[in-house]
């Protein structure tokens, strides 16, 4: 990444299993009885929701939501508090996710829909295949929408790192879909057939767990719950106070519950790295006070409820208080793992667990994008909305066009437009956006030909 992060200068030792923790708030470290965890190899749990908000779970203030399976690995982990996808939808947030690149670097800054030829490019290197080169048995059991591979057989997720896949290539609608087992379609679901989806992909990851549960596994369950359309289990309509949206992130929360009980009943839950978040702003619903939603890179669509757990290794109930993205997922995991990242490429992310533990870099620069347009340039407590651009969605009639700048953290709801008081400090975000918006134009043309196979 073009700004990297400056960790913050005090330290606290947590409890327990005596994790280092700083902050800028408290800030979750790597130290661990004096040891480095490099190389450690825990198991790799990735668990990601679908358009659901960063204020539609319980511990992040829900009242009309409860999810005491996700909460729960929060309690015993840690909680970031500003954790970022690297678009406002979909395909970019898992693309940035999966290769800790920006989507446009990986030429998946939008959502390709059935029968496109768009998909992860054979250069890229996922997290499956970083973590595959250190003998992990990695599975993926949910939603891929990274290439359709009835276009391209290619952009199956076999082929990018995962020895096992279960799911289904793209979005869930009424219209017939297919879902995959391996290379092969095995089923089509249309309407309210979709309803037990998430429960197949719950039951293939559980038994991938007890298969591999004597050697060191990634299992990637990407739910999509709660994408629409809204199909719910008999036994969670009406269980929530949200409609059937809010019954939907619940049942996504027990089939969590089911695996993270697995993980224990396996005697794994101690050394196995558990993350859950969700890839973008929900449609309608419930932001934390954060603005607008799905589709805009103000705050209620990209910053993510995110968690992590790891008994062995994180202290419980310790907090990340500084911008993160989902580009720092694969630097941070390949560093505990031991795997070597691509030399030959840019790398977005950072390595989060070396932050923590206070090692100096300078600070922190994080850019969004809505498809191709830089919209957005983050720094610190200072969040730039560039003129010009489309946010997503234009602004709502009355008010102002940008520049627009916040400050963040005494300001998250994004109301206070202070550029007329701060001429310098958008002079200067506006400088670092142009800079790396041109390094990113001049690789579109290549990553665009390789993502469509070129």
């Amino acid at each position: 990444m073009t700004g990297t992060h400056r960790p913050s200068r005090r330290a606290v030792l947590g409890a327990g299993t005596g994790l280092a923790v700083a902050a800028a708030g408290t800030r979750a470290g790597a130290a661990v009885r004096g040891r480095d965890t490099r190389g450690v190899r825990p198991n790799v749990v990735l668990i990601m929701l679908d358009d659901v908000g960063y204020g539609d779970v319980s511990r992040l203030g829900s009242r009309k939501i409860e999810t005491p399976n996700i909460d729960g690995v929060g309690a015993r982990g840690v909680t970031f508090s500003q954790m970022y996808s690297p678009g406002p939808v979909c395909t970019p947030a898992r693309a940035g996710l999966l290769t800790g690149r920006y989507p446009q670097r990986v030429g998946l800054p939008w959502v390709p829909g059935p029968g496109a030829p768009d998909g992860m490019p054979a250069y890229e290197r996922t997290l499956g295949e970083i973590l595959g080169q250190r003998g992990y048995r990695t599975g993926l059991f949910g939603k891929w929408h990274l290439g359709d591979p009835a276009e391209r057989p290619e952009l199956n997720p076999l082929h990018h790192g995962f020895d096992e896949f279960f799911g289904i290539p793209g979005f869930t609608t009424d219209a017939p879909f297919p879902v995959y087992d391996g290379a092969e379609i095995v089923d089509w679901l249309e309407g309210d057939e979709q309803t037990g989806l998430p429960r197949r992909h719950t039951d293939r990851a559980i038994d991938f767990v007890r298969r591999n549960r004597h050697r060191p596994f990634f299992l990637y369950l990407p739910y999509t719950l709660a994408h629409t359309p809204y199909h719910v289990e008999k036994r969670f309509e009406g269980s929530s106070g949200a409609g059937p949206y809010g019954d939907l992130v619940q049942q996504a929360d027990f089939h969590i519950g089911r695996m993270l009980r697995e993980l224990r009943v396996c005697g794994l839950d101690g050394n196995t790295l558990v993350m859950i978040t969700s890839d973008n702003g929900p449609d309608e619903h419930g932001t934390g006070g954060l603005r607008a939603g799905k589709g805009y890179t103000f705050e209620g669509g990209i910053r993510m409820p995110f968690f992590a757990q790891w008994p062995e290794r994180i202290a419980p109930g310790t907090t990340y208080d500084d911008p993160a993205c989902f580009t720092d997922v694969v630097p941070t995991v390949a560093a505990i793992a031991g795997s070597e990242l691509p030399a030959d490429r840019p790398m977005d992310g950072i390595d989060l667990w070396a932050a923590g533990r206070g090692r100096p870099t300078a600070e922190r620069v994080l850019y969004h994008y809505h498809d191709w347009t830089l919209n957005a340039v983050r720094r610190g407590r200072w969040k730039l909305h560039l003129p010009g651009r489309r946010n997503g969605l234009q602004p709502e009639p009355g008010e102002p066009r940008p520049p627009l700048l916040y400050d963040i953290g005494a300001d998250p709801g994004e109301r206070h437009n202070l550029a007329g008081a701060y001429g310098r400090t958008v002079r200067e975000l506006t400088a670092l956006g142009a800079r790396f918006d041109g390094e990113i134009q001049a690789g579109r043309e290549g990553a665009l030909r390789r993502a469509r196979g070129g």
